[in-house]
C-alpha cells in the first residue's frame, strides 16, 4: 500500500516542479525548442584537410554557424583559425549561403562555401528555410 503514496507525492511535486519554472524554462531547454540543425556535405580541400559546416536553424533564421575542420598542417590551422570566424560572421549577417570569401584563405572559403550550400539546401528541403538563403 506504500506504493501507491509515493507515486501521489511524486507527481504533484513534479506538476508544482514545472508550474514553478523548473525543467521547461531552464536556458538549455528554451534554447533548443524549436532549433534543427543541419550538416553540410564534407568537403575534402586537399591538403588543407575536410571541413564540413552544420547550421542551426530557428523561426526561419541562420542562429549558430559551426566548422567541423581537420587540419593537416599547422600553416591550415593558422589559416582557419582566422577565416572561420570570417565566415561565420558573413552568414549570420547575411542570413544565406552566398558570401563574401576570405581573401587568403580561398581553399578554406571554397570548402566552406560548398558545405555551407549543402547545409542551407537541407533547411529549405526541411522547409526551415526559404529559397532567398540560398
Amino acid at each position: 500500500m506504500t506504493h501507491p503514496r509515493i507515486k501521489r507525492r511524486v507527481l504533484p511535486l513534479t506538476i508544482a516542479t514545472l508550474a514553478a519554472g523548473g525543467m521547461l524554462s531552464s536556458p538549455h531547454a528554451l534554447a533548443a525548442a524549436g532549433a534543427k540543425k543541419y550538416k553540410g556535405a564534407v568537403i575534402d580541400q586537399g591538403r588543407w584537410g575536410p571541413i564540413q559546416v552544420t547550421i542551426t536553424v530557428k523561426n526561419r533564421k541562420i542562429t549558430n554557424v559551426a566548422a567541423a575542420v581537420s587540419p593537416d598542417n599547422p600553416r591550415s590551422s593558422m589559416i582557419e583559425s582566422r577565416a572561420l570566424p570570417l565566415l561565420k560572421q558573413e552568414v549570420l549577417q547575411a542570413q544565406r549561403a552566398n558570401i563574401q570569401l576570405v581573401s587568403g584563405a580561398t581553399d578554406t572559403s571554397d570548402g566552406y562555401l560548398t558545405s555551407l550550400q549543402s547545409a542551407v539546401k537541407k533547411a529549405i528541403k526541411a522547409r526551415a528555410l526559404t529559397t532567398k538563403a540560398l
